[in-house]
């Protein structure tokens, strides 16, 4: 029970957790609505591909006809949320979900290569440079996304995914804040820290706006 609340509590940080928008698993709904499970999924698929498929080498963003193509696959989430929103249609819990992967999928392509303290180097390979580092992450965003929609696992490891995957996102963001650190354990403690103390507040002010 408390790990279901610490769960709900950081997915509160980042959504407005309304029930009728969110998938249902086993009776529980989750933390994050169906296009934040999405985003999530996708950011945590790319993730987990690029650390251990490329960190070990020098890689930068990708190229500009590449990022063009990666930015199209934006587009998907930008119609149906403006087109929820504005009352033009309405939307779904699966093309929410399937919009929302499609959208988190590209984010670390931009993002994770930046770690690199050679991104900016022309001599640096692009993040994306083989079709396997495209088609590899989609796949698992795809089975992921499966599991997540059919309820094939327990309701607070699903939940458990995204919200370790929301503070590794946000410890990411956070960490170009301790660029000039040198000291790894010092950053990535800074980097944590300041994610969690990030999404408690967000958390805390959600909670106050909807009293």
């Amino acid at each position: 029970m408390v790990l279901h609340e610490i769960l709900h509590f950081f997915g509160r940080a980042i959504c407005h957790q309304l029930e009728e928008r969110s998938l249902t698993v086993s009776g529980e709904v989750l933390a994050v609505c169906a296009r934040d499970t999405g985003i999530y999924i996708g950011i945590f698929s790319t993730l987990i591909y690029l650390h251990f498929s490329k960190r070990k080498q020098s890689i930068t963003i990708p190229s500009i006809k590449v990022s063009f193509l990666l930015l199209l696959f934006l587009v998907p989430l930008i119609i149906d949320g403006l087109g929820s929103y504005l009352n033009v249609f309405e939307s779904t819990n699966v093309r929410r979900l399937v919009t929302g992967t499609l959208f988190g999928f590209v984010l670390p392509y931009f993002i994770y290569p930046l770690l690199s303290k050679q991104a900016l180097d022309h001599k640096c390979q692009p993040v994306l440079n083989e079709s396997r580092d495209f088609y590899l992450p989609l796949l698992l965003s795809c089975l992921l996304g499966g599991l997540f929609y059919w309820g094939n696992l327990p309701s607070d490891l699903l939940n458990g995914i995204i919200i370790f995957t929301i503070i590794v996102w946000f410890s990411l963001c956070a960490s170009f804040l301790f660029s000039s650190i040198r000291s790894r354990t010092l950053k990535l403690a800074l980097s944590v820290f300041t994610s969690l103390a990030f999404l408690s507040l967000l958390s805390v002010m959600h909670s106050w706006i909807t009293i």
